[in-house]
């Protein structure tokens, strides 16, 4: 029997089981720390979860207290063990916990239902769930949009996602900006309160600039519900729908805004399928381009990025590959970027200098394409909000595809749309 088994019967506590874990992963990170070696999450995970295994191996959930239900649920999620984390995050909610301690079950079991694909009991679960504070919005808010509705689209269909939206949406608290900036100012003091060189401004002044930050910020937990409703009606085919839920968002912001700025730039994404692509504006650049009007009668990836952009530098082989392959059939990419005021170390430095560091870029990464320099509106004109951001212009001049964001996986199934639009 092993040694970590044997605690958790000894003890029979999903509390001194839960405890076993935590301990074990601050070890671990501990450990590398004291080794000077960066900490393998993978590893330290990996680990976690067999120990969990272990402890969770001889647990009869019926025989689990429902007063310690939540703390075996915490062990068995670790686990893998999703089943069983409903079912004990079910026994716990029978004790009518605090507001805080419900909040956290609901997550965790609205984590194991989406592993297990359980649309039906999301659901439930998202209309009954309540942020304790404003605090814990941000978390529902990113996990209901960026996990959760997808799985309610796959399993229930987009009807049924649009309305889940909606009941999480509704039963939201966002933080007022004047608290926002009280409770920010406060961790701001706090953290300076032993640096010598912090010079603070004026509370007044601080506490007027932190409000407008509170306001971005709970606009952008709106727009968060907004956006993924949009996209949901474009996936449906309702775009007049989609881009009408864009436009009545923007009208309720100031023209500053930055959730307006990505509203816009989700617009201007599901606008341009189908319309004559911008004009692409350009003062200077590295290899020959004329515009987009001499490339007529080819399919052209206009990319845009940066030097700095971590996703951008790691789709280049994909990119490389898929323009050796098809370049000859009639495929054309263009990098497109903009002055940044940097490279690298290098701060404050001028427009020349930076386009000059350019030439470097494009030796280090050997990218066999063009790369232009111009102004921002090239971004706007694209609706670009976050880079990489790829547009896909067709034979005819016209924009077929927008494509945000660089992955392996993602890039497979944007290489065989880029294939048979070349073959058309």
């Amino acid at each position: 029997m092993s040694v970590s088994l044997a605690f958790a019967q000894e003890a029979g506590s999903g509390q001194a089981a839960l405890k076993s874990l935590n301990e074990l992963q601050q070890k671990m990170y501990a450990d590398a720390q004291q080794g000077g070696q960066r900490a393998n999450v993978v590893e330290i995970n990996a680990a976690v979860q067999q120990r969990a295994i272990e402890l969770t191996a001889n647990i009869d959930i019926a025989k689990v207290e429902a007063s310690d239900s939540f703390a075996w649920a915490q062990v068995f999620s670790r686990a893998g063990k999703h089943q069983e984390t409903c079912d004990l995050v079910k026994k716990f909610l029978t004790t009518q916990p605090n507001a805080q301690e419900k909040f956290s079950a609901q997550m965790l079991m609205l984590n194991s239902c989406n592993t297990l694909g359980e649309a039906d009991m999301l659901q439930t679960t998202l209309r009954d769930i309540r942020v304790p504070s404003a605090l814990q919005t941000s978390m529902l808010a990113s996990n209901t949009v960026y996990l959760f509705i997808d799985t309610v689209v796959q399993k229930k269909g987009v009807g049924e996602a649009i309305v889940t939206l909606g009941d999480v949406e509704k039963n939201l608290i966002l933080e007022a900006p004047a608290d926002y900036a009280k409770r920010m100012l406060a961790m701001e003091k706090q953290r300076n309160a032993n640096n010598p060189n912090f010079k603070p401004k004026p509370d007044e002044e601080r506490l007027k600039e932190l409000e407008v930050q509170g306001k971005n910020a709970g606009d952008s937990t709106k727009f968060l519900f907004v956006e993924k409703r949009a996209e949901l009606l474009m996936d449906a085919g309702r775009k007049s729908e989609a881009i009408k839920t864009l436009d009545d968002f923007m009208a309720t912001l100031d023209a500053t805004a930055p959730a307006r700025r990505q509203a816009n730039g989700a617009r201007v994404q599901m606008s341009l399928p189908g319309a004559t692509a911008p004009a692409i504006t350009f003062e200077r650049g590295y290899g020959e381009f004329k515009g987009l009007e001499a490339l007529k009668g080819k399919v052209v990836i206009l990319d845009f990025f940066a030097h700095w952009c971590g996703p951008c530098i790691a789709s280049f082989p994909d990119m490389k590959q898929l323009y050796s392959d098809f370049k000859d059939k009639g495929l054309e990419i263009v990098g497109f970027t903009t002055y940044y005021g940097y490279y690298k170390q290098e701060r404050g430095i001028s427009k020349d200098a930076e386009f000059a560091k350019m030439a470097d870029f494009i030796k280090d990464y050997d990218l066999p394409w063009p790369v232009v320099y111009g102004e921002r509106t090239n971004f706007d004109a694209y609706g670009v909000t976050g880079i990489p951001h790829v547009a896909v212009v067709g034979r005819d001049g016209s924009v077929k595809k927008i494509k945000v964001g660089y992955s392996a996986a993602s890039f497979k199934e944007f290489r065989q749309y880029i294939e048979k639009l070349i073959n058309e």
